[in-house]
């Protein structure tokens, strides 16, 4: 097999911008990182989410821009009418066939030569044929089925997963739930979320002693969250720091009424690694739900990357193999389990190292890569 493929990768809600000011974080993100590592791969176009003529103008005065123009990457920043997505069935249709078609002209006039296409964007996925593309693959983050805010649209997404299913186009998904909620009749892959190697490889820092140990938790302060673990936490003598956006504020209110709980809001991705490092110990206490079930839980593997042992709800999409976590059944004791993981102490930084080059997005991806260039 000789060559290498180029790649049009269409983003689901967000833009090159976003992606760029949140330092490359999110799958979809560390996807586009691996594509443009690759020597597999050629040219990568990047297709921002669709917005409305409003929006875009709003964003170009704010300094956004489509993907710049370099060596091995190029972008377009497709247009619609208006940007949230319209509920009727036709309306969505006329709107993703409009955006995979200047996605297509896009790619033509860059000169990408028979591009295979990834897609973030369930609606694209479902209602574009992107007869253009070699290769069409639909990566899935989430179960959209299952997220509380999508709830009004919930039929609308589980015919979008039919249709995905039948197609016999290629699905990537996070966790084997969410792959077997799609049950693609095409290549269905599993590529669980990962680190980045090189945030997450720098040396700890010296241990401290202080009055209280820390329980460190780095993610969106939401619904999913199992507050009763974080209250048994605080109150059984652990110094709960809690990093990350607040997006609930029902969350969010009742969490800052608790003694011993520290509301850091969102920090800079460099000190999410301090902090975790600095901890005692990490924590993921997650309710289960249908929407957490189908998770790969980002935080669980950089803390696993930190070093710090971790106390987690057991999930299905959250398993990973080692005994660096001491797993809590959903809506158990997470304060006896935060005592196990305390025992465990830090991993030894030679294994840490190794399990940061396991889990890290480049070595997750390496099956994506081999999909893409399985039909060149």
């Amino acid at each position: 097999m000789t060559g290498t493929t180029d790649v049009v990768v269409a983003l689901v809600s967000d833009t090159w911008t976003d992606a760029v000011r949140r330092g490359f974080y999110s799958t979809a993100d560390q996807t586009l990182q691996t594509l443009f590592a690759a020597e597999e791969v050629g040219t990568v176009l990047v297709a921002d989410h669709p917005r409305g003529v409003a929006s875009q103008v709003r964003r170009r005065l704010r300094g956004d821009r489509p993907a710049p123009r370099r060596p091995g990457l190029r972008g377009v920043r497709p247009l619609s009418l208006v940007t949230p997505p319209p509920v009727p069935a036709g309306a969505l249709r006329r709107r993703y066939r409009a955006y995979d078609l200047q996605t297509a002209v896009a790619a033509r006039r860059h000169g990408l030569r028979r591009p295979a296409l990834v897609t973030f964007n369930l609606w694209h996925a479902a209602l574009a044929d992107s007869r253009w593309a070699r290769q069409r693959v639909f990566y899935a983050q989430d179960d959209e089925s299952a997220i509380p805010s999508h709830a009004a649209h919930r039929e609308q997404t589980l015919a979008a997963y039919e249709r995905i299913a039948r197609s016999g186009m290629a699905v990537v998904a996070v966790s084997q739930v969410l792959l077997d909620r799609i049950a693609p009749t095409g290549p269905g892959l599993v590529v669980p979320n990962g680190v980045d190697a090189a945030l997450w490889a720098v040396p700890p820092p010296a241990p401290v002693r202080r009055p209280r140990p820390v329980a460190f938790y780095a993610g969106t302060v939401d619904a999913r969250l199992d507050l009763g673990a974080f209250r048994a936490l605080a109150e059984g003598g652990f110094a709960v720091h809690v990093a990350g956006p607040l997006v609930d504020p029902a969350v969010r209110a009742e969490l800052s009424a608790v003694p011993g709980v520290e509301l850091l809001g969102s920090r800079p991705r460099a000190e999410v690694v301090a902090l975790a490092q600095a901890s005692d110990v990490c924590v993921l206490a997650h309710h289960r739900t249908p929407l957490t079930e189908a998770m790969s839980p980002l935080k669980l593997y950089e803390y696993l990357a930190s070093g710090t042992p971790v106390v987690a709800t057991r999930l299905p999409g959250s398993a990973v193999a080692g005994d660096r976590v001491a797993w809590v059944e959903p809506g158990g004791d997470h304060l006896a389990g935060a005592r196990r993981a305390l025992a465990l102490g830090r991993q030894p930084e030679a294994e840490r190292q190794a399990c940061i080059r396991e889990m890290s997005w480049r070595s997750r991806h390496r099956p994506l890569l081999e999909l893409l260039a399985g039909d060149r």
